[in-house]
This record gives C-alpha cells, sequence and structure tokens, in this order.
C-alpha cells in the first residue's frame, strides 16, 4: 500500500510540474505505397534503395546494400518482395523535448504498435513484438516496440555515421535519448512493413487521373486531406507539380473526389520547382503540428529517394484520424504529443511499362546481372545492370514481379529466377 501511494504521488508531482512544462514529444513518419494505372496497391514494396547504418537492429538481418553496387537482395527488413507487403511506414522519427528546467535524465517507457504491419527495423534496441514474422501478413497482424527505462536528458550521442538517411533527422534540436545497456540517439528510430491500403486510389481514366477514397475497415469517414501535391521528377533533376484542393474521405469509394491531368507539359518542368514544392511542403508540416527543424528533417530525408529520382507521386498529409491503425506512442509519463504523417504514393505510368514491356521481349537470360557473396561475403558481380531494370526505380523488382502476373513471358521468368527476385513458389 505505501509503494501505491508513492507510487501515485510521483505520478500527481509528474503531472503537476507537467501541467506547466509539459514534456513536449513529437514524432512524424511517411507511409509509402505504390498503385498501378487502376489504383490497385502493388505488393513486393519491401526494396530498400537508402538502407540504414549497420548498428541499426533489424528482425531478420538481410545484405542491405544500394542497388547499384549488389543484387536485389536489399529489403526492408523483411524477406525480399514479400507478396503481402503493399505499404511501407518508412522512418517514423519520435523526438523528445525536455523542458531546460526538468530534472534529467527523466525515465520513460514507450511502446508504438503497427495494426497490419511489422515493425522490422529500429533504434536503440527494444523489446519486439512480430507475430507470425515473416509469414503471411495481413490487416490482423500487430507489430510492436517497446523501449523501457529510457533516460531521456542524458548527456550522450549517436553512433558515428555519415549516412544521409540517418544524419538528417539528427539536425533537430531535441533532447537526447539512452536506453538502458547504453545505446543512446537524438531520436527514436523504427520502420516497418504492412499490408494495408492507402486512404486514396489513384485511377488513370482518359487522361485523367481520379482519386477515390479507399477507407480501411474500421476508419470512420468522412476525414478530411488537407494538402495535397502531385509531382513528377525527371532523372536530370527537373520536377513539375501541382497543388490540389482539398480532399474529403468518404464512405462511396466509387465517388470522384479529385480529378487532375494524369501528365505535365514539358514546359512544366524546371529546376527551380523543387525547391518551391519543398517550402509548400515544409509549411504544411509545421502547421500541421512540428518544429521548423523536424519539418525540415522530414524532408531532407526524402531527397534521395524522391526528389531526386524519377517518377510519378502523389503527395499528402495523412488526416489524423485515418492512422487508427496506427495509434499514437503510449508513454509511461504524460506529454504534449503531436504526430504528423505523411503519404506517398508512386504512380505507374506509360515509362514504366515501356521498359517492362523491353525487359518482357528482350532475350532469355542465362546469368545473373550479379552474384550474391562469396566466400570471403564480397559482391561476385557477374554483369551490368540492365538499363531497363536500372530506370524502373526504387520498386523495380515489384514492377517486373507484378507483371509476370499480368502477363508472363519466358524472359521475365528466367529474369526473376535467375536473379532471385522472388519471394515464394508463386513464380
Amino acid at each position: 500500500m505505501e509503494r501505491f501511494f508513492a507510487r501515485l504521488l510521483c505520478l500527481f508531482s509528474i503531472c503537476a510540474h507537467a501541467g506547466t512544462h509539459p514534456l513536449i514529444v513529437h514524432e512524424w513518419g511517411t507511409f509509402t505505397s505504390l498503385q498501378d494505372e487502376t489504383g490497385r496497391a502493388i505488393g513486393g514494396i519491401n526494396s530498400d534503395d537508402e538502407p540504414v547504418p549497420e548498428f541499426v537492429h533489424d528482425l531478420n538481418r538481410l545484405l542491405i546494400l544500394r542497388p547499384d553496387e549488389l543484387p536485389p537482395v536489399f529489403y526492408q527488413g523483411a524477406p525480399r518482395c514479400h507478396p503481402d507487403v503493399t505499404m511501407r511506414l518508412e522512418t517514423p522519427v519520435i523526438y523528445f523535448h525536455l523542458p531546460d528546467d526538468a530534472a534529467r535524465p527523466l525515465a520513460v517507457d514507450v511502446t508504438v504498435a503497427w495494426h497490419g504491419g511489422w515493425l522490422t527495423q529500429f533504434y536503440p534496441d527494444a523489446q519486439t513484438e512480430a507475430p507470425g514474422a515473416f509469414g503471411a501478413l495481413d490487416d490482423k497482424t500487430t507489430g510492436r516496440l517497446t523501449w523501457r527505462n529510457l533516460k531521456v536528458g542524458a548527456d550522450a550521442s549517436g553512433p558515428t555515421t555519415t549516412d544521409h538517411v540517418w544524419t538528417a533527422p539528427r539536425a533537430v534540436k531535441a533532447t537526447p535519448v539512452t536506453t538502458a545497456n547504453g545505446e543512446s540517439e537524438k531520436y527514436l528510430f523504427y520502420r516497418g512493413v504492412g499490408h494495408l491500403n492507402a486512404p486514396l486510389r489513384v485511377a488513370r481514366v482518359n487522361g485523367e487521373l481520379q482519386l477515390h477514397s479507399q477507407l480501411e475497415s474500421g476508419v470512420a469517414g468522412p476525414q478530411k486531406i488537407q494538402k495535397l501535391w502531385l509531382a513528377q521528377f525527371h532523372s536530370n533533376g527537373a520536377c513539375a507539380f501541382r497543388s490540389l484542393d482539398p480532399a474529403a474521405l468518404v464512405g462511396d469509394s466509387e465517388q470522384v473526389l479529385r480529378s487532375t491531368p494524369a501528365r505535365f507539359a514539358e514546359r512544366e518542368f524546371g529546376a527551380a520547382n523543387l525547391a518551391q514544392l519543398r517550402s509548400l511542403m515544409r509549411q504544411a508540416l509545421v502547421d500541421d503540428g512540428l518544429f521548423a527543424d523536424e519539418a525540415d528533417a522530414l524532408l531532407n530525408t526524402w531527397e534521395l529517394s524522391y526528389f531526386k529520382s524519377a517518377g510519378l507521386r502523389l503527395f499528402f498529409l495523412v488526416p489524423r484520424d485515418w492512422t487508427g491503425n496506427y495509434p499514437p506512442p503510449e508513454l509511461s509519463v504524460p506529454a504534449k504529443v503531436s504526430r504528423v504523417m505523411a503519404g506517398r504514393i508512386g504512380l505507374v505510368n506509360h515509362e514504366h511499362r515501356h521498359l517492362l514491356r523491353e525487359l518482357a521481349a528482350a532475350p532469355i537470360p542465362t546469368k545473373p546481372w550479379a552474384g550474391f557473396a562469396n566466400e570471403n561475403g564480397k559482391p561476385v558481380i557477374s554483369g551490368a545492370m540492365p538499363p531497363a531494370y536500372h530506370d524502373l526505380g526504387r520498386f523495380r523488382n515489384a514492377l517486373i514481379l507484378d507483371e509476370m502476373n499480368r502477363r508472363p513471358t519466358e524472359s521475365l521468368r528466367a529474369f526473376i529466377q535467375i536473379n532471385g527476385l522472388q519471394a515464394s513458389s508463386r513464380y
């Protein structure tokens, strides 16, 4: 009984203190999906062209290197091209802002969960729950991570690295965190893969892109997406974009919420457009609850994979109610929590189809373009990456497997088999 009242008194003290000087917790992350011309989600999108440093913990430690260096065995913490992976939870970051006059360090337990996915990569170290990993994945799967007795405000710094995907989120004025085993960082980091649909379905009809509502079961509507941008990027750095009017998610999935031309005129592309797009996104992220340096950090993590790689993409700010499958972090102490989640939908276009037809009609390959690691752990390169394969972009493997399902050819079948792209006996 004495311990109970002591704990209650301690909690009351924390609450009283938090009433005037609360612990501030900010989180950002990105839901990424890939849709074909009908708006159908394409599976197998856990390939990873921007791997995290080696010190990051992984549920399934695989060889993860950049695609120009090794064959396609770089996969976001899950088996390669897992057919059930239709959504990626990319680089969620949780920052802690402890008031200057607060006692340090503050001990906190933090739990994050994803209903419909596995949380596959994380740092610092955490307790994991990943039921069924890595078998079948569906919307009833729930992955969790828990950091216990996390010290917020200890005098510490993170591991040495120069990887852009890791150093970009560090450029934030936040309070460092340290786990009981001594791992420290400026933030909590994790990633995941899931079997969910994006809140929007984007279909190509008669030269237009039509946006439809796509609410998961149990997610109430209507909900409003306040900020949307359609953008296309060329490999030379040129960008074209347009802002779209807000769209309200409704229960009728056939209703067209918004329509916009599917292509940009050549005159709409320019190297200076990216700075304008980033400025609009930055302001939207700040208006939605992030600090300015946190918004910059989020956009900087997109630099290589989404701002400097060719493709047509729809960006939007995810309505808070839609993230019911992805609840806010659970904290053992009172805190003022703000979370801002962005959505990115990669859209299959005519350039993708042209490249896929080129691969499907190519001579039947007899050897892989690159081998797997030898006994010394070094890659065995047996040839150059086919240009058409390279130009398909970051989701090239998922696109090839999807094309094999739709319009199989012997060339595609051989390419998939000898390069080890398949995740199961399906092919």
